[in-house]
């Protein structure tokens, strides 16, 4: 992965550092050293900072998506200079204005503080640790864990955040599997000062009031907001003369993103990832042939995939499952991303306009779990849902930007990034000031679509099996879905259930079987220390599904590779 591994201490420079391509150290006291080491790709690099001047380190890796907006509206065409102002005039606040994804700091030499932040919606990864004496920030808890192994010092399991995994899938708050070791999330900054960290928000969605009540005006907003975000993103690729790459499926969110690209003149190559004949193949090559658009699919047939355990829990440093993105990932092997741009997609869009959403007016945190086996082992402080104005905002920062950016993180593995309209801020406070009225069941996302771009309706949605044009299709899908479900299992096609049936695979191929048990089987020794925890991890395992197992393999791959003390 790439991105900025930051240490200081007292004695760093007698400790082997981190491979880096580019790196600055400065001595900021006789007692006090930092190392700022950088990896980047060849990719949007008028976009990446890594500069030292009289007064300030500064660092930005990614791609800011309005830079050049913002140096028109400044006046400043330097890009050190430009932050630099930047800073000089808002303090860290300055953050609020960029958009992308992106993470970077910036260090005053003069006060020795050191400023690190994420972006908005957390789509870049950035973890932190401080112990004896040193401070560390790294794009990987593996910079973080070998600095420490150079220390004579041992990681341990956080047992917590295992509990979490296995109930979530993914992480609740900023914990990792390693003890010790914090994720910074979307919209926080960190302050590094006389080695000691605090963490703070520059930017929240948790102080939006529901003020859209009218469906003309949440009609108009969203127009507005996803028209400007979605052409932002398309420019930033002519800027350095891309081509356009998308992915699209048989659902909502990524034809929404392809058909109101080529609607205002940007034309896709397009790519999709599915089991063979299942609905998002036959509807997206429908829709891109429609668009005259080149269209490539890549089978998931056999699920492969899933035995490409290690690469995808390194991606996602062990946060969540590894299978959450490990179809795409393969899929990514098989199209030509080097010669194009960013990644197109249409991600969290149903989720912002209604998913988030439980209907009647209830407030359910956690409606749904990978599984309720060991939920009651998960120490969640009870107070923290007092802390999020709605279930919507707890969500989007527990479910959407701790589980769904796995997409995010594998693209950029393969050198790019990925974008969405739907991850822009502007769309997102749209969305979470629209009147939940108007968001159950996605109505408000489909009002729009019928009212301001009704051709999306002509293809059939994956997820109801009808053409997005009424809303009481989509309130109707759940029964039909249903009986279609209870067809397939008389018919004995279950492996046509989902784009990737996992759990038919696991049963049905044998290699994929052979790889899981063989993996469990050889790594469950790394759980020794803790009986009453291996205990758990094989109940959970013997009488769980695809998900469940892919957990374990998570969890047993993260200790092994990490060699974390249980």
């Amino acid at each position: 992965m790439y991105g900025f591994t930051i240490i200081t201490g007292k004695d760093i420079t007698t400790t082997p550092l981190p491979s880096c391509t580019r790196s600055i150290s400065i001595q900021a006291a006789p007692d006090c050293f930092f190392f700022f080491g950088y990896n980047s790709f060849d990719k949007f690099t008028n976009d990446k900072i890594f500069e030292e001047g009289n007064d300030y380190v500064i660092g930005i890796d990614g791609v800011v998506l309005n830079l050049q907006q913002l140096k028109n509206t400044y006046g400043i065409s330097n890009y050190f200079t430009l932050l630099k102002t930047l800073f000089n005039r808002y303090q860290i606040n300055f953050v609020s204005q960029l958009k992308g994804e992106f993470n970077g700091f910036i260090f005053n030499k003069n006060t020795s503080e050191l400023f690190f932040f994420n972006n908005k919606t957390g789509t870049k990864q950035a973890f932190y640790a401080s112990f004896n004496e040193y401070a560390i920030i790294a794009y990987s808890i593996a910079n973080i864990v070998s600095f420490k192994q150079q220390k004579a010092l041992q990681s341990t399991l956080n047992i917590g955040a295992a509990y979490n995994v296995l109930s979530f899938g993914a992480m609740i708050q900023n914990e990792t599997l390693v003890a010790g070791v914090s994720k910074l999330l979307a919209g926080e900054y960190l302050s590094l000062k006389n080695k000691v960290i605090t963490i703070n928000q520059y930017f929240t969605f948790n102080n939006v009031a529901y003020s859209i009540h009218s469906k003309k005006e949440a009609i108009s907003r969203i127009d507005e907001t996803i028209t400007a975000a979605l052409k932002l993103e398309y420019k930033k690729d002519i800027e350095y003369n891309y081509k356009h790459l998308a992915t699209l499926s048989g659902g909502l969110d990524s034809r929404v993103n392809v058909m109101l690209a080529h609607k205002f003149g940007y034309t896709n190559k397009t790519f999709c990832f599915s089991e063979p004949n299942y609905l998002d193949q036959v509807i997206s090559k429908k829709i891109a042939n429609s668009l005259g658009l080149e269209h490539q699919f890549i089978s998931l047939e056999d699920g492969g995939y899933m035995n490409h355990l290690e690469e995808n829990v390194a991606i996602a440093n062990g946060t969540q499952l590894y299978t959450g993105a490990a179809h795409y990932n393969y899929s990514l092997y098989q199209t030509d991303v080097k010669n194009y741009g960013l990644m197109h997609t249409g991600q969290i869009g149903d989720g912002v306009f209604g998913g988030l959403l439980t209907k009647g007016g209830k407030q359910h945190f956690f409606p749904e779990t990978i599984s309720n086996l060991f939920l009651d082992k998960v120490k969640i402080n009870t107070t923290l849902f007092n802390d999020y104005k709605n279930e919507e905002v707890f969500k989007l920062y527990h479910r959407v930007f701790n589980l769904t950016h796995a997409g995010s993180y594998t693209t950029e593995a393969h050198k790019t990034y990925l974008v969405s309209p739907f991850l822009d801020d502007d769309v997102i406070l749209t969305a979470l000031a629209i009147a939940p009225k108007l968001k159950y069941n996605q109505q408000i996302y489909i009002d729009w679509i019928c009212n301001k771009h009704p051709e999306i309706t002509n293809f059939i949605w994956e997820r109801t099996g009808f053409k997005p044009n009424k809303n009481w299709k989509t309130n109707i899908s759940k029964y039909t879905k249903k009986i279609k479900k209870e067809y397939l299992k008389l018919t004995n096609q279950t492996g046509k259930f989902s784009m990737a049936p996992e759990d038919y695979w696991i049963e049905n191929t044998s290699f994929v079987k052979e790889f899981y048990t063989n993996f469990f089987n050889s790594n469950c020794y790394l759980l020794e220390a803790n009986k009453a925890f291996l205990k758990d991890v094989k109940i959970y395992y013997s009488l769980g599904k695809s998900s469940e197992k892919a957990i374990v393999l998570t969890l047993l791959e993260t200790v092994r590779k990490f060699k974390l003390q249980v």
